[in-house]
């Protein structure tokens, strides 16, 4: 097993044993290299810097033209489609993951960002109109446009069985969105940027404001009481949170740790519930960046992207089994 890298100011792709961190190659992948997608073991590659997405198989690596600037992240489809929102183009791109064709392009909202899937639709953030556009891959059509305000800024999606979460980081809010309708909102901490699943909750990091804010998924969005949506201090400069072993951690872009995400202990000295008891705070070379859990969930692998190098995190152990050095500006890492 192995654990891609990808290198924004290297422009390349680095690859990693997974189980000791030794280098096992580095693939010239094109401009500005920024998110992966793993498809039947072959690496789509994000290059914002591009017109194009590259991808990694066999040893080789192959150009897909998306015709447009500025791929950023990923989405698949049931269908074998490949989808790549493109920030500078404001289309998105769907891509036949088998023959490494360009299938289709359509208009979306101004700097498309994120994408996700939900019951074979598409749903494109824009950080630019304030939309989230719904689109059929498999026709190439716009099904639906909703707006979140004309000053929104949509940064990540998530799919979920309940609709879409979509994050306003502008104005610092958590929207919830089906094909149909725009369910309602939640207010999350400042400068939010991704959203994240984590059973029944979502989990939204605010990076301007130290905080995490936990949104049930149970309730309608926007119907706020009893708790919900619970916020969390957590210090530092939160930068993301991953989930492990169904337990959420918290990512530090200026702390060099990886801690749990827990409720202070009750006053009778219990633990408390948002994270298991015999979690703790584990300790790192450096603060992180971004992460990604290994397919057992026994290890997360971590991009410390100030510091060049990614470590692999035992978190059920309380340790780090390896860092490794990479080239500059360290993204996202995917396993292999």
């Amino acid at each position: 097993m192995l654990v891609a890298v990808p290198c924004s100011d290297d422009d390349c792709v680095l690859l990693l044993d997974a189980a000791d961190g030794t280098e096992r190659g580095r693939v010239a992948v094109g401009d500005h290299p920024v998110h992966l997608a793993v498809v039947d073991s072959r690496v789509f590659v994000a290059t914002m810097g591009d017109r194009a997405v590259s991808v990694v198989a066999d040893g080789a690596v192959r150009r897909v033209e998306t015709g447009v600037l500025g791929p950023s992240h990923f989405a698949t489809t049931d269908a074998g489609d490949v989808l790549v929102p493109c920030t500078g183009g404001d289309a998105l791109a769907v891509v036949d993951a088998e023959r490494l064709t360009l299938r289709a392009r359509v208009g979306v909202g101004a700097e498309p960002h994120d994408v996700a899937v939900r019951d074979g639709l598409a749903y494109v953030g824009s950080r630019a109109d304030g939309v989230v556009t719904v689109v059929d891959p498999t026709t190439g059509t716009v099904e639906a446009t909703h707006d979140l305000g004309s000053d929104a800024r949509i940064q990540g999606v998530e799919a979920t069985d309940e609709g879409v979460y979509a994050v306003d980081q502008r104005n610092a809010r958590l929207f919830r969105v089906t094909a149909g309708s725009v369910e309602g909102s939640v207010p999350v901490g400042a400068n939010p940027y991704d959203a994240v699943v984590a059973d029944a909750r979502v989990l939204v990091a605010g990076r301007g404001d130290a905080t995490v804010t936990a949104v049930s998924r149970r309730r309608a969005v926007g119907a706020v009481g009893d708790g919900d949506p619970r916020v969390y201090d957590v210090g530092g400069r939160p930068s993301g949170v991953v989930v492990a072993n169904g337990d959420a951690w918290v990512l530090d872009r200026e702390r060099s740790h990886v801690a749990p995400l827990a409720d202070p202990p009750a006053t009778d000295g219990r633990a408390g519930a948002g994270a298991s008891p015999t979690r703790r705070r584990v300790e790192l070379p450096h603060p992180t960046f971004a992460a990604e859990t290994a397919p057992d969930d026994a290890v997360v692998y971590v991009s410390h992207y100030d510091d060049a190098a990614v470590s692999a995190v035992d978190l059920e152990a309380g340790r780090v089994v390896w860092t490794a050095e990479t080239p500059a500006h360290p993204f996202e890492p995917a396993v292999v």
